[in-house]
């Protein structure tokens, strides 16, 4: 399916492209330091953020869907860094210490299961349909990591 194809590595790129850019009028730049470290063609990064194509060839889409987890992990390392200089200064019982180590445990995803615990519930209902993502700036404001992390224990 070349929309959805192009729709994932369109929503990959721009948040790629939020990561990397460092001030206004550094969009040509970032996107030049993108394409150089994933090794894709600049043309193809630019036709994908102003001219979106039909469809889009599958090592492009991997190169970005990888340089994108990349780029999850470095900022989960950064984190993981920043949460134990905090906790070093501010204690552990810092409340910005435990909202970052929610999402940190967040992002690892769920705990390993011993034997003799039940199941955790089922956060989404098995007749819920699948999420599809709406034009740039329209998402909702309660799929931020740092809301989930805060509503966690609710």
């Amino acid at each position: 399916m070349p929309d959805a194809d192009v729709m994932r590595a369109r929503s990959a790129f721009d948040e790629l492209l939020r990561f990397e850019v460092r001030g206004p009028g550094d969009t040509a730049n970032a996107m030049r330091r993108i394409a150089t470290r994933a090794a894709i063609p600049f043309g193809k990064l630019w036709a994908l953020r102003y001219r979106p194509p039909k469809e889009i060839a599958s090592h492009v889409l991997a190169r970005i869907e990888a340089a994108h987890a990349a780029e999850c992990e470095r900022q989960l390392r950064r984190l993981a860094h920043d949460v134990q200089v905090t906790t070093a200064v501010a204690g552990a019982a810092h409340p910005a210490v435990a909202e970052a180590q929610a999402v940190l445990r967040a992002a690892a995803g769920p705990a390993p299961r011993r034997s003799g615990w039940s199941p955790a519930p089922a956060l989404v209902r098995a007749d819920a349909a699948p999420r599809v993502p709406g034009p740039r700036g329209s998402a909702d404001l309660t799929d931020l990591p740092l809301w989930r992390a805060a509503n966690e224990e609710e």
